[in-house]
């Protein structure tokens, strides 16, 4: 069967830690390695739009550094999670060029699951703003997505590697995996275990997936750092680089 794409690129969820999925796609832009569908979730979705949106990797980490994208959460007394996603809409926008997946350079599939008739929903047309915070709203921490009436949380709940958008559709499928999970001792506040507790749900997912991956990129270190920690930005964006260059060299 004909495919349809080159390269198809799977990023996954893990917070910050996305900023590893700019510099492993700086390694593959820099072997001649530019996707032309992109599948991603939770990290993985907002940095696949930015990307999609035209950005290279360097100017995507820089605008999400300058434009600070997660200083505008604010603590919230509990009803539905414990920040308030005040002003990530707004820095979005700002950020974007696109406001509609149509608008986008690159194909872009977002994932995100809807808590109101429990299904693991696909966004790839539309409103491009509010799929990226549906598939970002990690349960308990912040609060659900209303879209068109039904809410909706991170996709990674329940696929946070979503390859199967891919499969069949791409010559060579690339998966960039940012959130393995290691030892945690410093848990230490509601927020902490609501974010643990998360990761443990979804640890086996890229395990099961990776197989569909022609090129697989697991960043080792990255597990160090918070998944809402932007001050080691350009570090965990490193670790990233270097992985991918790592695995290319072995191609």
């Amino acid at each position: 069967m004909k495919k349809k794409y080159e390269y198809g690129l799977v990023l996954s969820g893990g917070g910050t830690r996305g900023f590893a999925h700019l510099g492993a796609i700086k390694a593959l832009e820099e072997n001649g390695i530019r996707p032309d569908i992109i599948s991603g979730v939770s990290a993985g979705g907002i940095v696949g739009a930015l990307y999609a949106d035209g950005q290279d990797a360097e100017a995507a980490l820089k605008a999400l550094i300058t434009k600070n994208l997660l200083g505008f959460l604010k603590l919230m007394i509990p009803k539905k999670g414990l920040l308030k996603m005040t002003g990530f809409e707004k820095t979005l926008r700002k950020t974007l060029k696109a406001k509609r997946f149509e608008d986008l350079k690159i194909p872009l599939i977002l994932h995100a699951v809807n808590i109101n008739t429990v299904e693991y929903t696909r966004f790839d047309k539309g409103d491009l703003i509010q799929a990226i915070k549906a598939s970002s709203s990690i349960p308990v921490v912040f609060p659900p997505v209303d879209i068109d009436g039904h809410q909706y949380l991170d996709g990674g709940i329940v696929n946070n590697f979503p390859v199967e958008p891919l499969v069949d559709q791409c010559k060579t499928i690339i998966g960039i995996n940012v959130n393995p999970l290691g030892p945690e001792y410093n848990i230490s506040n509601l927020k902490t275990i609501a974010i643990r507790s998360f990761h443990l749900s979804m640890r086996n997912h890229a395990e099961s997936r990776k197989e569909e991956c022609d090129i697989y990129v697991e960043p080792e270190g990255v597990q160090k750092y918070g998944i809402l920690d932007l001050a080691n930005a350009r570090e965990v964006f490193d670790l990233g680089y270097k992985k991918a260059l790592e695995v290319l060299q072995k191609k």
